[in-house]
């Protein structure tokens, strides 16, 4: 058997694929397959040049097709791509539940606990989000590696996406540049605002002494977020945040330096005189907008306040 067939063979044993589909309209003209793959599939060279070890990754009417070969008007070209998910049993499936929001062939959207790291580590092997939706995958039957998209600090709750294929993986990579600016925050901040709304443009980097922290710095990148206090209470607020960054731990740092430190944050709110029964930083992403990767369609999720963050706001109504 040659090497390159016996190579396809064993790719199609061990890998489940996302097929694409793709239609020319007459003013489209007549397109090389390849063109078609990297200018309006936005598949990258890489991807294009893989699909090629498979003799069903390329097809045009039932049959495989060159990546040189023309596509003609009212012709169909399919693209299969396929994955690899031998590196899936690298995650510990898991029994913990998971709150899925939205799910279709090519993402999951999760709502997250507080207190839960999205990624396996040496101390959270078994007990992270990425362990839970492998679990979820495992007991639905579906055959995925785990591809975050974006990313929740541990302490964080809300809302998150995961992709489901590579090719879906790839194309909210773009989105992903901005996605900062596609989901919304609540915060349970520390103190009386005098300014019931605002922008916060400081620069943040890395503490010099503890690496894990951050601070606002000269030297920092820039970071800006945008408040709206919600309602005010006798120490506290509830406050609505969108960000036009993604700078690790925005938020935290940036409400702290105006004076307002997150209830419950233990980096950035040392010297909180009462946290209101948070163990862990107030904060929840309660919206998400995005698009849907391949079709395109505007997808907007929820997330409602979770159950340590209302706790605290009906103790005080």
């Amino acid at each position: 058997m040659p090497v390159i067939l016996f190579l396809v063979i064993m790719l199609r044993m061990n890998n489940s694929y996302r097929e694409i589909r793709f239609k020319l309209k007459i003013e489209d003209g007549v397109m090389r397959a390849g063109d078609i793959m990297r200018e309006r599939l936005k598949l990258s060279s890489r991807e294009v040049t893989r699909c090629k070890l498979f003799e069903d990754g390329v097809m045009c009417e039932g049959k495989a097709v060159r990546i040189i070969d023309e596509i003609k008007p009212g012709q169909e070209l399919v693209v299969r791509i396929y994955e690899d998910t031998d590196n899936a049993s690298e995650i510990v499936p898991s029994d913990d539940p998971i709150d899925i929001v939205y799910e279709d062939e090519d993402i999951v959207v999760v709502n997250k606990q507080g207190n839960v790291v999205v990624h396996p580590s040496y101390c959270h092997f078994t007990d992270s989000l990425s362990n839970a939706l492998m679990g979820y995958y495992n007991r639905t039957g579906q055959n995925h590696v785990i591809r975050v998209i974006g990313r929740l600090d541990r302490e964080t709750s809300g809302l998150i996406i995961f992709a489901k294929n590579r090719y879906s993986a790839a194309l909210l990579s773009e989105q992903c540049l901005d996605m900062s600016r596609r989901k919304e925050y609540l915060a349970l901040c520390d103190g009386v605002f005098s300014e019931k709304q605002g922008t916060i443009d400081a620069p943040i980097w890395e503490n010099p002494k503890e690496k894990m922290v951050r601070e606002v710095r000269d030297d920092g990148k820039r970071a800006v977020t945008h408040y709206k206090v919600e309602k005010q209470f006798d120490d506290f607020a509830l406050v609505r945040l969108k960000l036009d960054t993604g700078r690790t731990h925005q938020i935290r740092v940036h409400m702290s330096y105006i004076g307002h430190p997150l209830l419950g944050d233990s980096l950035y709110g040392k010297e909180i005189a009462d946290n209101h029964g948070m163990e862990r930083a107030a904060l929840h992403a309660c919206e998400l907008l995005f698009l849907q990767p391949i079709s395109g369609q505007e997808l907007r999720f929820l997330a409602p306040m979770p159950d340590d963050m209302k706790m605290v706001i009906k103790n005080e109504e």
